[in-house]
Protein backbone atom coordinates (compact mmCIF):
# COMPACT_ATOMS: atom_id res chain seq x y z
CA UNK A 1 0.00 0.00 0.00
CA UNK A 2 1.20 3.41 -0.50
CA UNK A 3 1.56 5.58 2.25
CA UNK A 4 -1.26 7.96 3.35
CA UNK A 5 -1.06 11.38 3.30
CA UNK A 6 -3.43 13.80 4.71
CA UNK A 7 -5.31 16.06 2.46
CA UNK A 8 -4.77 19.30 4.25
CA UNK A 9 -0.83 18.91 3.86
CA UNK A 10 -1.19 18.78 0.26
CA UNK A 11 -2.06 21.62 -2.10
CA UNK A 12 -5.36 21.71 -3.90
CA UNK A 13 -3.15 21.39 -7.35
CA UNK A 14 -1.18 18.51 -5.75
CA UNK A 15 -4.55 17.25 -4.80
CA UNK A 16 -5.62 17.55 -8.48
CA UNK A 17 -2.44 16.02 -10.31
CA UNK A 18 -2.55 13.55 -7.82
CA UNK A 19 -6.06 12.35 -9.30
CA UNK A 20 -4.77 10.25 -12.17
CA UNK A 21 -7.51 7.45 -11.88
CA UNK A 22 -9.52 7.11 -14.90
CA UNK A 23 -13.17 9.24 -15.22
CA UNK A 24 -16.05 6.79 -15.72
CA UNK A 25 -18.34 9.02 -17.67
CA UNK A 26 -21.81 8.15 -16.35
CA UNK A 27 -20.29 8.98 -12.96
CA UNK A 28 -18.90 11.77 -13.44
CA UNK A 29 -18.43 15.17 -15.20
CA UNK A 30 -16.04 14.00 -17.92
CA UNK A 31 -12.58 15.40 -16.69
CA UNK A 32 -13.70 16.24 -13.46
CA UNK A 33 -14.36 14.75 -10.02
CA UNK A 34 -17.50 16.45 -9.62
CA UNK A 35 -20.48 13.82 -9.78
CA UNK A 36 -23.05 14.70 -12.77
CA UNK A 37 -26.58 15.54 -11.05
CA UNK A 38 -28.84 12.59 -10.04
CA UNK A 39 -31.78 13.76 -12.68
CA UNK A 40 -28.62 13.03 -15.14
CA UNK A 41 -27.67 9.79 -14.10
CA UNK A 42 -31.07 9.02 -13.81
CA UNK A 43 -32.29 9.84 -17.25
CA UNK A 44 -29.04 8.48 -19.03
CA UNK A 45 -29.68 5.19 -17.36
CA UNK A 46 -33.01 3.91 -18.08
CA UNK A 47 -31.94 0.24 -18.60
CA UNK A 48 -30.50 0.29 -15.12
CA UNK A 49 -34.03 1.53 -13.73
CA UNK A 50 -36.10 -0.98 -15.78
CA UNK A 51 -33.82 -4.12 -14.74
CA UNK A 52 -34.05 -2.62 -10.84
CA UNK A 53 -37.72 -2.77 -10.53
CA UNK A 54 -37.42 -6.13 -12.13
CA UNK A 55 -34.49 -7.25 -9.07
CA UNK A 56 -37.44 -5.54 -6.66
CA UNK A 57 -40.14 -8.02 -7.47
CA UNK A 58 -39.61 -9.83 -4.45
CA UNK A 59 -39.74 -6.86 -2.33
CA UNK A 60 -42.97 -6.00 -3.41
CA UNK A 61 -44.19 -10.03 -3.42
CA UNK A 62 -43.06 -9.55 0.57
CA UNK A 63 -44.56 -6.45 0.83
CA UNK A 64 -48.33 -7.80 -1.08
CA UNK A 65 -48.38 -10.68 0.91
CA UNK A 66 -47.51 -9.68 4.47
CA UNK A 67 -50.50 -6.86 4.18
CA UNK A 68 -52.74 -9.31 2.73
CA UNK A 69 -52.37 -11.79 5.42
CA UNK A 70 -53.10 -8.96 7.99
CA UNK A 71 -55.67 -7.19 6.60
CA UNK A 72 -57.55 -10.77 5.97
CA UNK A 73 -57.50 -11.16 9.41
CA UNK A 74 -59.70 -8.66 9.59
CA UNK A 75 -62.33 -9.72 6.92
CA UNK A 76 -65.57 -11.85 8.72
CA UNK A 77 -65.30 -14.12 5.82
CA UNK A 78 -62.01 -15.46 6.71
CA UNK A 79 -62.57 -14.87 10.39
CA UNK A 80 -65.53 -17.37 10.14
CA UNK A 81 -63.82 -19.93 7.99
CA UNK A 82 -60.24 -19.85 10.03
CA UNK A 83 -61.59 -18.90 13.17
CA UNK A 84 -62.83 -20.18 16.16
CA UNK A 85 -66.73 -19.72 17.52
CA UNK A 86 -66.72 -17.25 20.95
CA UNK A 87 -69.08 -15.72 22.49
CA UNK A 88 -68.30 -12.33 20.97
CA UNK A 89 -67.94 -14.10 17.25
CA UNK A 90 -65.61 -15.61 15.40
CA UNK A 91 -61.64 -14.92 16.70
CA UNK A 92 -58.65 -16.06 14.85
CA UNK A 93 -56.32 -17.65 18.10
CA UNK A 94 -53.36 -15.50 19.02
CA UNK A 95 -50.81 -18.57 18.65
CA UNK A 96 -52.71 -18.89 14.88
CA UNK A 97 -51.83 -15.43 13.95
CA UNK A 98 -48.25 -16.00 15.80
CA UNK A 99 -47.50 -19.19 13.68
CA UNK A 100 -49.09 -16.96 10.45
CA UNK A 101 -46.56 -14.48 10.89
CA UNK A 102 -43.44 -16.15 12.43
CA UNK A 103 -42.84 -19.36 10.98
CA UNK A 104 -43.32 -17.76 6.88
CA UNK A 105 -40.42 -15.63 8.57
CA UNK A 106 -38.20 -18.38 8.82
CA UNK A 107 -39.01 -19.75 5.40
CA UNK A 108 -38.03 -16.60 4.25
CA UNK A 109 -34.49 -17.13 6.30
CA UNK A 110 -33.72 -20.15 4.95
CA UNK A 111 -35.22 -19.07 1.17
CA UNK A 112 -32.35 -16.17 1.52
CA UNK A 113 -29.97 -18.66 2.97
CA UNK A 114 -29.86 -21.24 -0.13
CA UNK A 115 -29.62 -19.27 -2.38
CA UNK A 116 -26.14 -17.67 -1.87
CA UNK A 117 -24.33 -20.40 -3.37
CA UNK A 118 -26.63 -21.21 -6.03
CA UNK A 119 -26.79 -17.91 -7.17
CA UNK A 120 -22.85 -17.97 -7.07
CA UNK A 121 -23.27 -21.09 -9.24
CA UNK A 122 -25.79 -20.65 -11.89
CA UNK A 123 -26.04 -16.88 -11.89
CA UNK A 124 -29.09 -14.03 -11.12
CA UNK A 125 -30.97 -14.73 -13.69
CA UNK A 126 -31.80 -18.74 -12.45
CA UNK A 127 -32.50 -17.80 -9.06
CA UNK A 128 -35.07 -15.21 -10.19
CA UNK A 129 -36.85 -17.85 -12.10
CA UNK A 130 -36.44 -20.83 -9.74
CA UNK A 131 -38.05 -18.28 -7.02
CA UNK A 132 -41.20 -17.34 -9.56
CA UNK A 133 -41.82 -21.03 -10.13
CA UNK A 134 -42.04 -22.05 -5.94
CA UNK A 135 -44.27 -19.02 -5.49
CA UNK A 136 -46.56 -19.78 -7.94
CA UNK A 137 -46.69 -23.34 -6.07
CA UNK A 138 -47.19 -21.36 -2.99
CA UNK A 139 -49.77 -18.85 -3.67
CA UNK A 140 -52.14 -21.96 -5.25
CA UNK A 141 -51.83 -23.64 -1.71
CA UNK A 142 -52.99 -20.49 -0.16
CA UNK A 143 -55.93 -19.73 -2.70
CA UNK A 144 -57.28 -23.62 -2.12
CA UNK A 145 -56.64 -23.30 1.60
CA UNK A 146 -59.72 -23.99 3.72
CA UNK A 147 -57.91 -24.89 7.06
CA UNK A 148 -55.20 -22.89 9.54
CA UNK A 149 -52.86 -25.51 8.96
CA UNK A 150 -53.14 -25.42 4.90
CA UNK A 151 -53.26 -22.25 4.99
CA UNK A 152 -49.58 -22.04 6.93
CA UNK A 153 -48.17 -24.67 4.34
CA UNK A 154 -49.00 -21.84 1.80
CA UNK A 155 -47.36 -18.94 3.82
CA UNK A 156 -44.13 -21.37 4.37
CA UNK A 157 -43.55 -22.37 0.62
CA UNK A 158 -44.49 -18.76 -0.62
CA UNK A 159 -42.24 -17.23 2.22
CA UNK A 160 -39.38 -19.44 0.81
CA UNK A 161 -39.60 -18.44 -2.31
CA UNK A 162 -39.85 -14.69 -1.21
CA UNK A 163 -36.31 -15.16 0.50
CA UNK A 164 -34.60 -16.05 -2.64
CA UNK A 165 -36.17 -13.53 -4.49
CA UNK A 166 -34.92 -10.95 -1.85
CA UNK A 167 -31.56 -12.11 -1.78
CA UNK A 168 -30.91 -12.33 -4.81
CA UNK A 169 -32.22 -8.89 -6.21
CA UNK A 170 -30.14 -6.76 -3.60
CA UNK A 171 -27.21 -8.09 -4.89
CA UNK A 172 -28.28 -7.86 -8.59
CA UNK A 173 -28.81 -3.95 -7.90
CA UNK A 174 -25.58 -3.62 -6.34
CA UNK A 175 -23.82 -5.37 -9.03
CA UNK A 176 -25.28 -3.09 -12.16
CA UNK A 177 -25.77 0.41 -10.73
CA UNK A 178 -23.83 3.46 -11.48
CA UNK A 179 -21.62 4.68 -8.38
CA UNK A 180 -24.55 8.07 -8.37
CA UNK A 181 -27.45 5.99 -8.36
CA UNK A 182 -26.84 2.73 -6.20
CA UNK A 183 -27.64 4.55 -2.93
CA UNK A 184 -31.22 4.91 -5.04
CA UNK A 185 -31.85 2.14 -6.47
CA UNK A 186 -30.91 -0.38 -3.40
CA UNK A 187 -33.03 1.44 -1.07
CA UNK A 188 -36.10 0.88 -3.75
CA UNK A 189 -36.47 -1.95 -1.88
CA UNK A 190 -38.50 -0.22 1.06
CA UNK A 191 -40.04 1.62 -1.80
CA UNK A 192 -41.28 -1.44 -3.61
CA UNK A 193 -42.17 -3.07 -0.39
CA UNK A 194 -44.15 -0.24 0.58
CA UNK A 195 -46.17 -0.23 -2.76
CA UNK A 196 -46.91 -4.41 -2.43
CA UNK A 197 -48.27 -3.18 0.90
CA UNK A 198 -50.52 -0.52 -0.89
CA UNK A 199 -51.84 -2.59 -3.83
CA UNK A 200 -52.87 -5.36 -0.92
CA UNK A 201 -54.34 -2.90 1.07
CA UNK A 202 -56.45 -1.42 -1.69
CA UNK A 203 -57.75 -4.90 -2.89
CA UNK A 204 -58.43 -6.37 0.48
CA UNK A 205 -60.26 -3.04 1.77
CA UNK A 206 -62.72 -2.96 -0.69
CA UNK A 207 -63.79 -6.73 0.14
CA UNK A 208 -63.81 -6.67 3.78
CA UNK A 209 -67.97 -6.32 3.06
CA UNK A 210 -67.66 -9.57 0.98
CA UNK A 211 -69.52 -12.82 2.81
CA UNK A 212 -67.93 -15.51 1.39
CA UNK A 213 -64.72 -17.16 0.26
CA UNK A 214 -63.84 -15.10 -2.54
CA UNK A 215 -63.22 -12.50 0.05
CA UNK A 216 -59.88 -13.17 0.52
CA UNK A 217 -59.44 -15.60 -2.45
CA UNK A 218 -59.40 -12.57 -4.88
CA UNK A 219 -55.97 -10.95 -2.97
CA UNK A 220 -54.72 -14.00 -2.86
CA UNK A 221 -55.11 -14.82 -6.61
CA UNK A 222 -53.47 -11.49 -7.11
CA UNK A 223 -50.13 -12.34 -5.76
CA UNK A 224 -49.97 -14.80 -9.01
CA UNK A 225 -49.07 -11.69 -11.06
CA UNK A 226 -45.35 -11.26 -9.52
CA UNK A 227 -43.82 -14.45 -9.72
CA UNK A 228 -45.40 -14.20 -13.06
CA UNK A 229 -43.37 -11.66 -13.93
CA UNK A 230 -40.41 -12.91 -12.46
CA UNK A 231 -40.59 -16.56 -14.89
CA UNK A 232 -41.52 -14.19 -17.84
CA UNK A 233 -38.78 -11.51 -18.06
CA UNK A 234 -36.04 -13.99 -16.12
CA UNK A 235 -34.44 -15.03 -19.52
CA UNK A 236 -34.97 -11.32 -20.95
CA UNK A 237 -32.76 -9.71 -18.53
CA UNK A 238 -28.60 -9.67 -18.70
CA UNK A 239 -26.88 -11.25 -16.54
CA UNK A 240 -24.76 -9.93 -13.69
CA UNK A 241 -21.33 -8.54 -14.72
CA UNK A 242 -19.99 -9.17 -11.35
CA UNK A 243 -21.14 -12.52 -11.29
CA UNK A 244 -19.51 -13.19 -14.69
CA UNK A 245 -16.28 -11.77 -13.66
CA UNK A 246 -16.29 -13.97 -10.62
CA UNK A 247 -17.01 -17.26 -13.10
CA UNK A 248 -13.82 -15.68 -15.90
CA UNK A 249 -16.27 -14.39 -18.43
CA UNK A 250 -14.71 -11.49 -19.16
CA UNK A 251 -16.42 -11.22 -22.44
CA UNK A 252 -19.89 -12.16 -21.25
CA UNK A 253 -19.62 -9.64 -18.83
CA UNK A 254 -18.54 -6.77 -21.32
CA UNK A 255 -21.60 -7.91 -23.43
CA UNK A 256 -23.49 -7.64 -19.95
CA UNK A 257 -22.43 -4.22 -19.68
CA UNK A 258 -22.95 -3.25 -22.58
CA UNK A 259 -26.58 -4.07 -22.52
CA UNK A 260 -26.94 -2.47 -18.64
CA UNK A 261 -25.00 0.98 -19.00
CA UNK A 262 -25.61 3.78 -21.46
CA UNK A 263 -24.20 4.36 -24.72
CA UNK A 264 -21.83 6.95 -23.35
CA UNK A 265 -20.62 4.57 -20.81
CA UNK A 266 -16.78 3.35 -20.51
CA UNK A 267 -17.77 -0.07 -20.58
CA UNK A 268 -14.00 -1.13 -20.75
CA UNK A 269 -13.09 1.24 -17.56
CA UNK A 270 -15.90 -0.80 -16.01
CA UNK A 271 -15.01 -4.23 -17.05
CA UNK A 272 -11.44 -3.04 -15.23
CA UNK A 273 -12.77 -1.87 -12.15
CA UNK A 274 -14.88 -4.70 -11.45
CA UNK A 275 -12.15 -7.11 -12.02
CA UNK A 276 -9.50 -5.20 -10.32
CA UNK A 277 -11.92 -5.30 -7.51
CA UNK A 278 -12.46 -9.10 -7.86
CA UNK A 279 -8.35 -9.52 -7.95
CA UNK A 280 -7.91 -7.69 -5.35
CA UNK A 281 -9.96 -9.18 -2.57
CA UNK A 282 -9.01 -12.72 -3.76
CA UNK A 283 -5.32 -11.93 -2.74
CA UNK A 284 -6.57 -10.30 0.17
CA UNK A 285 -8.14 -13.60 1.06
CA UNK A 286 -5.45 -15.70 -0.41
CA UNK A 287 -3.00 -13.58 2.19
CA UNK A 288 -5.06 -14.27 5.63
CA UNK A 289 -4.61 -17.66 4.48
CA UNK A 290 -8.47 -18.15 3.70
CA UNK A 291 -8.55 -19.85 0.37
CA UNK A 292 -12.54 -20.99 0.37
CA UNK A 293 -15.34 -19.21 -0.87
CA UNK A 294 -17.83 -20.07 1.80
CA UNK A 295 -20.21 -18.24 3.99
CA UNK A 296 -17.67 -19.05 6.80
CA UNK A 297 -15.67 -15.85 5.27
CA UNK A 298 -17.96 -13.65 5.93
CA UNK A 299 -17.25 -13.86 9.35
CA UNK A 300 -13.40 -13.63 9.46
CA UNK A 301 -11.38 -10.76 10.04
CA UNK A 302 -12.51 -7.63 8.33
CA UNK A 303 -15.24 -9.43 6.40
CA UNK A 304 -16.59 -9.80 10.20
CA UNK A 305 -17.61 -6.03 10.62
CA UNK A 306 -18.57 -5.90 7.14
CA UNK A 307 -21.10 -8.64 8.43
CA UNK A 308 -22.64 -7.23 11.66
CA UNK A 309 -23.49 -4.01 9.21
CA UNK A 310 -25.36 -5.58 7.38
CA UNK A 311 -26.93 -7.93 9.81
CA UNK A 312 -28.42 -4.69 11.86
CA UNK A 313 -29.21 -2.95 8.69
CA UNK A 314 -32.02 -5.46 8.08
CA UNK A 315 -32.58 -5.69 11.38
CA UNK A 316 -33.10 -2.19 11.81
CA UNK A 317 -36.58 -1.86 10.46
CA UNK A 318 -37.78 -4.46 13.17
CA UNK A 319 -35.90 -2.52 16.19
CA UNK A 320 -38.09 0.53 14.32
CA UNK A 321 -41.54 -1.16 14.77
CA UNK A 322 -42.45 -2.94 11.34
CA UNK A 323 -43.77 -5.59 12.49
CA UNK A 324 -46.14 -3.70 15.00
CA UNK A 325 -47.10 -1.75 12.08
CA UNK A 326 -47.81 -4.31 9.64
CA UNK A 327 -50.04 -5.90 12.13
CA UNK A 328 -51.54 -2.44 12.97
CA UNK A 329 -54.79 -3.02 11.00
CA UNK A 330 -55.95 -6.30 13.26
CA UNK A 331 -54.31 -4.33 16.29
CA UNK A 332 -56.70 -1.39 15.89
CA UNK A 333 -59.68 -3.44 15.03
CA UNK A 334 -59.09 -5.23 18.90
CA UNK A 335 -58.30 -1.47 19.98
CA UNK A 336 -62.30 -0.56 19.16
CA UNK A 337 -61.47 1.15 15.93
CA UNK A 338 -64.21 0.61 13.39
CA UNK A 339 -63.44 -1.51 9.97
CA UNK A 340 -63.77 1.47 7.88
CA UNK A 341 -61.50 3.95 9.80
CA UNK A 342 -58.89 1.15 10.36
CA UNK A 343 -59.08 0.85 6.35
CA UNK A 344 -58.28 4.64 5.93
CA UNK A 345 -55.99 4.94 8.69
CA UNK A 346 -54.10 2.24 6.90
CA UNK A 347 -54.16 3.46 3.87
CA UNK A 348 -53.19 7.06 4.59
CA UNK A 349 -50.05 5.44 6.79
CA UNK A 350 -49.13 3.19 3.28
CA UNK A 351 -49.05 6.47 1.28
CA UNK A 352 -46.62 8.16 4.03
CA UNK A 353 -44.50 5.52 3.81
CA UNK A 354 -43.85 5.49 0.06
CA UNK A 355 -44.03 9.08 0.05
CA UNK A 356 -40.92 8.96 2.86
CA UNK A 357 -39.19 6.59 0.03
CA UNK A 358 -39.56 9.49 -2.55
CA UNK A 359 -38.24 11.83 -0.24
CA UNK A 360 -35.27 9.29 0.77
CA UNK A 361 -34.38 9.38 -3.00
CA UNK A 362 -34.55 13.24 -3.23
CA UNK A 363 -32.17 13.87 -0.86
CA UNK A 364 -29.79 10.18 -0.45
CA UNK A 365 -27.72 11.55 -3.29
CA UNK A 366 -26.65 15.11 -1.54
CA UNK A 367 -26.97 13.72 1.80
CA UNK A 368 -25.93 10.71 2.38
CA UNK A 369 -27.14 7.91 3.94
CA UNK A 370 -26.59 8.04 7.38
CA UNK A 371 -27.90 11.27 8.44
CA UNK A 372 -31.25 9.89 6.89
CA UNK A 373 -31.19 6.96 9.32
CA UNK A 374 -30.82 8.90 12.19
CA UNK A 375 -33.50 11.61 10.88
CA UNK A 376 -35.52 8.76 10.75
CA UNK A 377 -34.65 6.50 13.80
CA UNK A 378 -35.67 10.24 15.18
CA UNK A 379 -39.16 11.16 14.03
CA UNK A 380 -40.23 7.18 14.88
CA UNK A 381 -38.86 7.91 18.77
CA UNK A 382 -41.46 10.90 18.71
CA UNK A 383 -44.57 8.91 17.38
CA UNK A 384 -43.94 6.29 19.87
CA UNK A 385 -43.19 8.72 22.61
CA UNK A 386 -46.25 10.49 21.66
CA UNK A 387 -48.47 6.66 21.23
CA UNK A 388 -46.63 6.07 24.70
CA UNK A 389 -47.64 9.38 26.53
CA UNK A 390 -51.63 8.62 24.87
CA UNK A 391 -51.85 5.12 26.15
CA UNK A 392 -51.85 6.58 29.62
CA UNK A 393 -55.40 8.21 29.06
CA UNK A 394 -58.46 6.04 28.83
CA UNK A 395 -60.34 8.01 26.06
CA UNK A 396 -61.66 8.07 22.81
CA UNK A 397 -59.15 11.18 21.48
CA UNK A 398 -56.29 9.13 23.15
CA UNK A 399 -57.65 5.79 21.06
CA UNK A 400 -57.38 8.34 18.16
CA UNK A 401 -54.02 9.48 19.57
CA UNK A 402 -52.57 6.73 19.10
CA UNK A 403 -54.22 4.97 15.57
CA UNK A 404 -52.78 8.58 14.39
CA UNK A 405 -49.47 8.29 16.12
CA UNK A 406 -49.10 4.71 14.73
CA UNK A 407 -49.82 6.24 11.16
CA UNK A 408 -48.04 8.45 11.22
CA UNK A 409 -44.91 6.00 12.29
CA UNK A 410 -45.04 5.06 8.30
CA UNK A 411 -43.13 8.20 7.51
CA UNK A 412 -39.86 6.54 9.09
CA UNK A 413 -40.32 3.57 6.86
CA UNK A 414 -38.47 5.20 3.84
CA UNK A 415 -35.93 7.17 5.91
CA UNK A 416 -34.85 4.05 7.82
CA UNK A 417 -35.46 0.98 5.94
CA UNK A 418 -34.66 2.35 2.41
CA UNK A 419 -30.83 4.16 2.85
CA UNK A 420 -30.01 0.88 5.48
CA UNK A 421 -30.60 -1.68 2.91
CA UNK A 422 -28.32 0.97 0.62
CA UNK A 423 -25.97 0.24 3.11
CA UNK A 424 -26.39 -3.46 3.31
CA UNK A 425 -25.65 -3.75 -0.63
CA UNK A 426 -22.50 -1.76 -0.37
CA UNK A 427 -20.03 -2.58 2.42
CA UNK A 428 -19.34 -6.22 1.78
CA UNK A 429 -16.35 -7.47 -0.20
CA UNK A 430 -17.75 -7.85 -4.10
CA UNK A 431 -16.99 -11.75 -4.26
CA UNK A 432 -18.54 -12.66 -1.28
CA UNK A 433 -21.39 -10.23 -2.06
CA UNK A 434 -24.27 -13.19 -3.02
CA UNK A 435 -23.28 -15.01 0.37
CA UNK A 436 -23.43 -11.55 2.20
CA UNK A 437 -26.69 -10.82 1.00
CA UNK A 438 -27.95 -14.00 1.91
CA UNK A 439 -26.84 -13.89 5.03
CA UNK A 440 -28.56 -9.99 5.88
CA UNK A 441 -31.90 -11.16 4.24
CA UNK A 442 -32.02 -14.01 6.54
CA UNK A 443 -31.18 -12.73 9.42
CA UNK A 444 -34.01 -9.89 8.02
CA UNK A 445 -36.58 -12.71 8.37
CA UNK A 446 -35.01 -14.86 11.82
CA UNK A 447 -35.50 -11.58 13.74
CA UNK A 448 -38.41 -10.68 11.88
CA UNK A 449 -40.29 -14.21 13.13
CA UNK A 450 -38.93 -13.21 16.62
CA UNK A 451 -40.98 -10.06 16.22
CA UNK A 452 -44.04 -11.61 14.88
CA UNK A 453 -43.99 -14.18 17.71
CA UNK A 454 -43.70 -12.14 20.43
CA UNK A 455 -45.99 -8.64 18.89
CA UNK A 456 -49.02 -10.69 18.94
CA UNK A 457 -48.79 -11.38 22.55
CA UNK A 458 -47.74 -8.06 23.26
CA UNK A 459 -50.92 -6.33 22.04
CA UNK A 460 -53.41 -8.75 21.57
CA UNK A 461 -56.30 -8.31 24.07
CA UNK A 462 -56.43 -11.86 25.32
CA UNK A 463 -53.22 -11.86 25.80
CA UNK A 464 -50.72 -9.05 26.88
CA UNK A 465 -53.31 -6.31 26.13
CA UNK A 466 -50.91 -3.31 25.94
CA UNK A 467 -52.74 -1.25 23.53
CA UNK A 468 -50.84 1.75 23.13
CA UNK A 469 -48.18 1.01 25.57
CA UNK A 470 -45.95 -0.80 22.69
CA UNK A 471 -44.88 3.07 22.25
CA UNK A 472 -42.46 2.55 25.52
CA UNK A 473 -41.51 -0.56 24.16
CA UNK A 474 -40.63 0.49 20.50
CA UNK A 475 -39.13 3.74 21.76
CA UNK A 476 -36.63 1.75 23.83
CA UNK A 477 -35.52 -0.40 20.69
CA UNK A 478 -36.08 2.92 18.48
CA UNK A 479 -33.07 4.60 20.96
CA UNK A 480 -30.81 1.51 21.22
CA UNK A 481 -30.83 1.51 16.95
CA UNK A 482 -30.02 5.37 17.25
CA UNK A 483 -27.02 5.10 19.10
CA UNK A 484 -25.76 1.63 16.67
CA UNK A 485 -26.05 3.41 13.25
CA UNK A 486 -24.36 6.44 14.82
CA UNK A 487 -20.45 4.72 16.17
CA UNK A 488 -21.31 1.15 13.21
CA UNK A 489 -22.91 2.84 10.47
CA UNK A 490 -20.41 3.81 7.59
CA UNK A 491 -21.30 6.63 5.26
CA UNK A 492 -21.01 5.03 1.19
CA UNK A 493 -22.16 7.91 -0.95
CA UNK A 494 -20.67 8.11 -4.01
CA UNK A 495 -18.09 5.45 -3.15
CA UNK A 496 -17.04 2.87 -5.80
CA UNK A 497 -16.09 -0.62 -4.17
CA UNK A 498 -12.67 -0.12 -4.58
CA UNK A 499 -12.77 3.01 -2.13
CA UNK A 500 -15.32 1.07 -0.20
CA UNK A 501 -12.83 -2.13 0.69
CA UNK A 502 -9.84 0.72 1.34
CA UNK A 503 -11.47 1.92 3.69
CA UNK A 504 -12.06 -1.09 5.74
CA UNK A 505 -9.00 -2.58 4.88
CA UNK A 506 -6.95 0.76 6.56
CA UNK A 507 -10.10 0.42 9.55
CA UNK A 508 -11.36 3.61 9.42
CA UNK A 509 -14.23 4.10 12.10
CA UNK A 510 -17.63 4.34 9.98
CA UNK A 511 -18.70 7.46 11.65
CA UNK A 512 -15.49 9.13 9.98
CA UNK A 513 -15.64 7.57 6.23
CA UNK A 514 -16.99 10.68 4.87
CA UNK A 515 -14.04 12.39 6.49
CA UNK A 516 -11.51 10.58 3.92
CA UNK A 517 -11.10 11.59 0.54
CA UNK A 518 -10.12 8.85 -2.18
CA UNK A 519 -7.11 10.54 -4.07
CA UNK A 520 -6.78 7.97 -6.84
CA UNK A 521 -3.57 6.14 -8.62
CA UNK A 522 -3.36 4.69 -11.88
CA UNK A 523 -1.96 1.64 -10.20
CA UNK A 524 -4.49 -0.67 -8.65
CA UNK A 525 -3.17 -1.03 -5.13
CA UNK A 526 -2.02 2.82 -4.77
CA UNK A 527 -4.62 4.53 -2.83
CA UNK A 528 -3.94 7.85 -0.67
CA UNK A 529 -6.85 8.51 1.76
CA UNK A 530 -6.32 12.00 3.90
CA UNK A 531 -8.41 13.60 6.18
CA UNK A 532 -10.35 17.02 5.19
Amino acid sequence: MANEAPVSDISPKAVQALHCEEIIEDEHHPGSQVPIPIWMALTSNTKVLVLSFFANLGALMYGFDNMAVSLCMSMPAFQEQFGELTATGYVIPAYWQSLWNALPQLACMFGAWSIGHVSDWYGRRLSFFSAGVISMAGVAVLYISTTPAIFLVGKLINAFAMGMALATGQSYVSEISPVRLRGILLSAYAFSMNVGLLISASIAFARIDVMNATAYNVVFAIGWVFPSLLILFTWIVPESPHQLVRAGQHEKARRSLERIRNKEANVTALLDEIVRTHRHEEELSSASGSKDHSFRECFRGENWRRTRIILFCNGLSQMTGATFLSNGPYFLTSAGVSATNVGMMVEIGLAFAIASSIINWCVIGSVGRRKIILTGIGIAMLFFLIMGIASCFNTSAALWTIGIALQLTWWTMGLTTGPAMAIAGEVSQARLRAESQSIGIAFNYFYSCVWNVVVPYMFNTDEGNLGGKMGWIFLATSSISFAVVYFCFPETKDRTYEEIGELFERRIPARHFADYLHIGASDESAYKLGKK
